[in-house]
């Protein structure tokens, strides 16, 4: 007994001793690691990732390096950048580096809070310059501040006075969960992104125009930038300083999102409608006072605050965005000692989604939503029917387990009894017993080829967005590829033959990967790592040649499992080459006709203009016409997206059919995401709706424009596999289109 006793005490002190190792080696590796990261950074590199320090999960991200003139970066003209995209799958961007003041930038795309990102400059043969590695962390990342998916970004352009629009909004930034929800200010036009996609993050741009100096340093490509993240779905709000009007007046720096004709200077005398639209008791303006105002002439948009006739807010669709527009300088000092100034901020964030519920109302919905489902923002609704494929079909548990007993039963008693009893001879049980396991492997083998299709399958549903005005055409394609057995392949995203035939022209086009939102079972803030090895993959950015600000995105070597699905994010933005016809008008109500633009019948049609759909009966001709009236039948917003009806019982009340986070049908979903806040937002759905807002039309509809809805039968996107479409690969699609018809709005009827 004393020798066991000693020998495991020495057992003991060995594993103490080990474990005191093992912790010694992984400390001085870590600590390696950070040196070599700080050896990195010696050489000079600047980095900071997104816009005013925050960045957010699966949306383009601008990355900026600040390069010394004496550092070998300096001679660098293109980028890549190495993180974990939402599939735990490295994924290097590369693509060509922009110029600016005193370094470069680049985008990338995150798709984890954990990992290594490698942040790499290169020559034109790509060979590396210069190079830092950093661990990707949520919160206290030295690059920045990374959020949620679904975490709301306001962002500030201000010159960096005292009174700021960035100070004034932190304090009445409400909606959705407010732990996630961020207001940044950037001083300096030099920050600002010059490619389009790198202001996805934002939920909105506030630009305080009272500087005329400091607004002539913005390069022309960061405002070109911003014009192109407008034009696909952008919130732009400018608050100008009316003796700083020259900058949108003719050859002005910001003329082109002037809502009009910008004349000069005038007095207003009283504040009764600001007071109004702020719910303010107490007045703005004393008797005998005035505030200077921007005066607009021949004004392009819809007027929602004005005192007398004179514009003070002006909302302008811009392409399938829209910029909000401010005659006044709310940072003054008159605004400052107005009690009452935060409303106004408040207010401006209303108008674009309308007053809805209380967050707490919006938090408890949306936590039963995620408790039942797995996610809570309706992206993770609409890619539940997608992983769906009609020729895979999944083995129930039950087969497997009876498979299991019968395999057991028969291995066991059944060949026991077999060559025991039948043949008498137990040494044949080295015969039968391979041929019995041979037979299940070969059930086993059978059952997983018949429950699986032989070839990549693709499910589909794209949203092709056009804006009659400017003729912009913006397609948005969640796809996803089941593959059966593991390759790889290179993807892309084109457009099919019938894409010209419907009038639509493709200029750039968008293919990368499509993350879940939340910390469910495969979301991006999920911390449980598999550890499985997966090969890595490139993807190419390619400017436009037209519109440098617009780029194309390619997808190389991506891995394709054996039995995985790889959910996709593609879009490609273009023009409207056909005819659109709209003789709509409004006086008290909608009046006029509107056409099918398209050369095939437009099905399940709807026109959606403030808070009233028509609904057409039957499919529009191609080249039809149809006539608000008689012919349509009406039904509001709100009612006819809840499904509001009466219920059959004494009291004869309206009901709305409660909306189902379990819900597979596809046209439904996408039309709770199209409408989402003329529906009543998350307080209906129990689901938030801020990763792929861009969709959302509401705001359209409430200025000056209609919204045509309907359904096409052909695709007009589709994924390439290694170069070749993949239209004969496709399981199910469906196609969406949206036309932004002009409604010309008068006074009285003629």
């Amino acid at each position: 007994m004393p020798q066991f006793s000693q020998l495991c005490s020495a057992v003991r002190r060995v594993a103490i001793l080990s474990l005191i190792g093992l912790f010694a080696v992984a400390m001085f590796a870590g600590k390696a690691s950070a040196q070599s990261a700080q050896d990195d950074s010696a050489q000079g590199l600047d980095i900071a990732v997104g816009i005013g320090g925050f960045a957010k999960l699966g949306h383009w991200l601008p990355v900026t390096f600040k390069v010394p003139a004496d550092s070998p970066g300096r001679n660098a003209t293109r980028f890549r950048i190495t993180v974990l995209d939402g599939d735990d799958t490295p994924g290097s961007t590369t693509g060509p580096l922009v110029k600016t003041k005193d370094g470069f930038q680049g985008v990338v795309q995150f798709g984890r809070t954990y990992g290594d990102a490698t942040y790499e400059l290169l020559d034109e043969s790509d060979e590396v310059l210069t190079k830092v590695t950093t661990r990707v962390l949520q919160k206290g990342n030295k690059f920045m501040e990374l959020l949620p998916s679904t975490g709301r970004l306001l962002v500030c352009i201000e010159s960096g006075a005292e009174n700021s629009l960035a100070s004034n909004l932190g304090g009445v930034f409400i909606g959705g969960k407010t732990d996630d929800d961020r207001v940044a200010s950037i001083e300096s036009l030099n920050d600002l992104p010059q490619i389009g996609i790198a202001y996805e993050s934002c939920e909105s741009l506030f630009l305080l125009a009272n500087d005329s100096q400091w607004l002539a340093d913005a390069r022309t490509s960061s405002l070109d930038a911003i014009e192109t993240w407008v034009r696909n779905g952008g919130h732009f709000v400018i608050a100008a300083n009316p003796s700083e009007g020259a900058v949108f007046q003719e050859g002005g720096v910001l003329q082109r999102f002037a809502p009009g004709k910008v004349v000069g200077v005038r007095d207003v005398d009283s504040s009764r409608s600001l007071e109004e639209f702020c719910n303010s008791n107490e007045p703005f303006l004393a008797r005998r006072e005035s505030m200077q105002v921007l005066q607009i002439d021949d004004v392009d948009g819809r007027v929602v605050l004005r005192q007398g006739d004179v514009p003070l807010i002006v909302r302008r669709p811009l392409g399938l965005g829209e910029v909000t527009f401010v005659v006044f300088d709310p940072t003054a000092e008159k605004f400052r000692e107005w009690k009452a100034s935060s409303r106004l901020m408040q207010s401006l964030m209303k108008l674009r989604v309308g007053d809805e519920s209380s967050q707490q109302a919006n938090d408890n919905r949306g936590s039963t939503a995620v408790r039942h489902s797995g996610y809570d923002d309706f992206v993770g609704q609409m890619k539940v029917p997608l992983e769906r494929f009609t020729q895979l079909r999944f083995i129930p548990f039950a087969l497997i387990a009876a498979l299991i007993a019968l395999y057991i039963l028969c291995i066991g008693v059944g060949d026991w009894f077999l060559v025991g009893r039948m043949f008498k001879k137990h040494e044949l049980t080295w015969i039968t017993f391979p041929l019995l396991a041979a037979l299940f492997c070969g059930i086993a083998w059978y059952a997983a080829k018949a429950s699986r299709p032989a070839t990549i399958q693709v499910n589909q549903v794209e949203l092709v967005d056009v804006d009659s005005v400017s003729r912009h055409v913006r397609t948005t394609a969640w796809t996803n590829l089941y593959s059966p057995t593991g390759r790889t392949v290179d993807l892309s995203l084109g457009v099919t033959d019938v894409a010209a035939d419907r009038g639509l022209e493709l200029e750039s086009s968008r293919l990368s990967w499509l993350g879940l939102p939340g910390d469910g079972l495969g979301g991006m803030l999920n911390r449980a790592n598999p550890g499985l090895y997966r090969i890595g993959y490139f993807q190419e950015i390619v400017p436009q040649e037209s519109n440098p600000t617009d780029v194309s995105i390619e997808m190389d070597g991506v891995e394709l499992q054996v039995s995985s699905t790889r959910p996709l994010l593609g879009q490609w933005n273009g023009e409207m080459k056909g005819r659109v016809i709209s003789r709509l008008r409004v006086t008290d109500r909608l009046e006029g006709t509107f056409s099918n633009p398209f050369d095939v019948p437009l099905k399940d049609c709807r026109l959606f203009y403030d808070d009233t759909v028509y609904i057409v009966k039957g499919s529009l001709a191609p080249d039809g016409d149809a006539a608000i009236g008689s012919e349509l039948l009406e039904k509001n917003v709100r009612s006819y997206l809840t499904r509001r009806s009466r219920r059959a019982d004494d009291n004869n009340k309206s009901q709305s059919v409660s909306w189902d986070s379990r819900d597979v049908n596809l046209s439904r979903i996408m039309q709770m995401m199209m409408f989402y806040h003329g529906a009543g937002g998350a307080n209906y759905t129990g689901l938030s709706h801020s990763f792929h807002d861009f969709i959302e039309m509401t705001p359209q509809c409430s200025m000056d424009r209609a919204v045509l809805v309907g359904r096409l039968e052909d695709r007009i996107s589709t994924v390439k596999l290694d170069g070749e479409d993949a239209d004969e690969l496709y399981d199910s699609s469906l196609t969406i289109v949206r036309v932004l018809l002009p409604v010309e709005r008068r006074t009285e009827k003629r």
